[in-house]
């Protein structure tokens, strides 16, 4: 299993859910990624970032963050009536349990 650091926007509270004033701050989180997926998404970004500049991609976090944010954004659309989700800047620990 490889990690990887990502931009995601949360807030350094303790609580769980809540407003934060601070919205589009960037901080460090280590998501895990599917080896071949991960792989892919280096290949494209070191592609794009040396020969491809029009395409916008300096880097991974080019890749991952507009890719997470379209799935959230259908996420909302299947599961919330196009409404984002109540904000959660702490998650709980661990995985959730099986249904």
């Amino acid at each position: 299993m490889n990690e990887i650091t990502v931009s995601v926007g949360v807030s350094g509270s303790d609580q769980v859910t809540g407003t934060d004033g601070r919205p589009g701050r960037r901080v460090q989180r280590t998501v895990n990624f599917d080896q071949d997926v991960l792989d892919r998404a280096r290949a494209a970004a070191t592609f794009l970032a040396a020969y491809e500049p029009a395409a916008g991609v300096r880097s991974l976090a080019d890749i991952v963050n507009p890719a997470v944010e379209a799935y959230v954004a259908e996420l909302e659309r299947d599961y919330n009536g196009g409404e984002a989700f109540r904000p959660v800047y702490r998650m709980p620990p661990g995985r959730p349990a099986r249904r």
